[in-house]
């Protein structure tokens, strides 16, 4: 076996990318020494693991990962030197003792990360444990049980289509986490049950409420280890615990709710029908009051001067999801067939999740720029179901997490701020308000607002009439004159609207 892994062996020497040529040169005299390891399966196994990194990521990602090396092998020499594989100890076991000998000579065990994607810096495993992670997962054992057996399901291997949201393609299932391993294969048992006719977004929901579960049971209950042995007194301890040591930082409402759905459909799987009897209405918390939120006119100009500048097809899809006034899904599965004249003006066809398809008129400049953002589409990719498309993948709509991702990199570049001097934040459901509280200030009435949103019924019109005393400020009339007056020759040429309002 080689003692020596130089960076000028691998494969992702090759591919160089970007890297300049003096930083190439430097590179190419780094090595990793197996030495650092004793045991001679420890080596075989990072010699594996170095090489299968250097096929698939780049030269400069590659290189940075030899400090991460060193450390890992400076503990397995320090810890556990006659060890003949990583895996011969369980693994958070073994991230535990590295935890603690991080700390013990000086490194952290944590890092401050800023997600573009959320605007906001998240708490991370520091680099070392990370590596750590990946070389055991690297080194785990292919599983060959059926997909439903597995503690990851790979959702395309399921055999059948599940129900999720094209624009935020889901693509794995996992139940690690979940302590108890009876616990752990009833669920999976419950899920593979429930993904037959629940959308993955809600299945996921439920599943954490039980990984959460799981946790307090592993750390207050360790006797249980099964949901069959759970009884209502576990309940109660459980809701105290939830409450008061956890703290509100959740929607508890819908924890509890989705935990109370999964033991239901544990308790029929596994014949204890009890389990569904366990939540009774009074431990279900309020929900939490909504704070109705939406930006000022000059943050929308504000934001909008430096949307117009990004990338032409995704600048698009910004604006037109600000003129249409739907949900974000609504706008990016626009299909390429949505607009078609009708009695002299043109109408889109916008499709929902929640529902089915609802259809409103639009002004000539916005069926001009959805007749544009068709047109870069069939020149780039043909003929597609979506305008807005997944670059990678045109059969799938542009998905709203990269579209989130190049948003908050644009306001963090940029420094684009509020009107009180904070840092912008971004929800595309915030354009959606504003739209809603122009119909409002129209005296619209509710059903019509309520037509124009996508919405079934008038439930929930009543937050925007409710919010526009309180939120909107004059700071931009002439803007907001300007946005009036498309609305109101919206409405007065829509020759169906007293007919479709009377009907419901």
């Amino acid at each position: 076996m080689e003692t020596r892994i130089y960076i000028k062996e691998l494969p992702c020497y090759q591919r160089k990318g970007n890297a300049s040529e003096k930083s190439i040169r430097v590179m190419e005299r780094h090595f990793y020494n197996l030495e650092l390891l004793e045991a001679e399966g420890q080596k075989k196994e990072m010699e594996a693991f170095i090489r299968s990194r250097g096929n698939e990521l780049s030269m400069t990602t590659v290189d940075a990962d030899i400090i991460l090396y060193n450390v890992a092998a400076r503990f397995m020499k320090e810890k556990y030197p006659l060890l003949d594989s990583f895996r011969a100890i369980p693994e958070e076991v073994l991230v535990k003792k590295f935890k603690a000998w991080l700390l013990d000579h000086g490194y952290q065990i944590t890092r401050k990360h800023f997600m573009k994607s959320m605007g906001r810096n998240l708490q991370e495993e520091a680099g070392p444990v990370k590596y750590l992670r990946l070389l055991l997962q690297f080194l785990e054992p292919e599983d060959q049980r059926p997909e439903w057996e597995k503690d990851v399901w790979n959702l395309e291997n399921l055999g059948f289509e599940v129900r999720q949201n094209p624009i935020d393609i889901i693509r794995t299932i996992k139940f690690t986490g979940i302590r108890q391993e009876a616990i752990k294969e009833e669920v999976k048992r419950a899920s593979y049950i429930r993904i037959k006719y629940l959308s993955v977004g809600s299945l996921q929901g439920e599943i954490r409420a039980v990984r959460r579960f799981s946790e307090f049971l592993a750390e207050r209950n360790p006797e249980i280890t099964s949901l069959g042995e759970v009884g209502r007194l576990n309940i109660e301890e459980y809701l105290t615990y939830i409450n008061l040591e956890r703290g509100q930082e959740r929607n508890l409402k819908t924890e509890m709710a989705n935990l109370k759905d999964m033991l239901q459909q544990v308790g029929k799987v596994i014949d204890k029908p009890k389990l569904g009897k366990l939540f009774i209405k009074q431990d279900m918390p309020k929900a939490p009051e909504v704070v109705f939120k939406t930006y000022s006119d000059e943050e929308i100009k504000r934001l909008n001067y430096y949307i117009v500048n990004m990338e032409e097809q995704v600048a698009r899809a910004l604006i037109l999801h600000q003129m249409l006034g739907g949900r974000i899904s609504d706008t990016l599965t626009l299909r390429t067939d949505c607009l078609y004249e009708g009695n002299g003006h043109y109408i889109v066809r916008m499709y929902q999740v929640k529902t089915s398809y609802y259809e409103k008129p639009v002004p000539d400049d916005v069926a001009k720029l959805l007749q544009k953002s068709m047109e870069y589409t069939y020149e780039r990719y043909g003929e597609t179901e979506y305008i807005f498309v997944n670059e990678s993948n045109p059969s799938l709509p542009f998905q709203y997490s990269t579209l989130k991702h190049r948003v908050y990199a644009l306001i963090h570049e940029n420094d684009i701020c509020k009107d009180n001097g904070e840092r912008m934040g971004f929800a595309t459901h915030l354009f959606r308000h504003c739209y809603g509280m122009k119909l409002v200030e129209l005296h619209l009435d509710d059903a019509a607002i309520a037509h124009l949103l996508g919405h079934r019924g008038v439930n929930t019109v009543y937050r925007y009439r409710r919010a526009s005393g309180k939120l909107m400020v004059k700071e931009t009339e002439e803007l907001r004159k300007a946005m009036d007056e498309i609305l109101s020759e919206i409405i007065k040429e829509w020759d169906g609207y007293e007919q479709v309002f009377q009907n419901g």
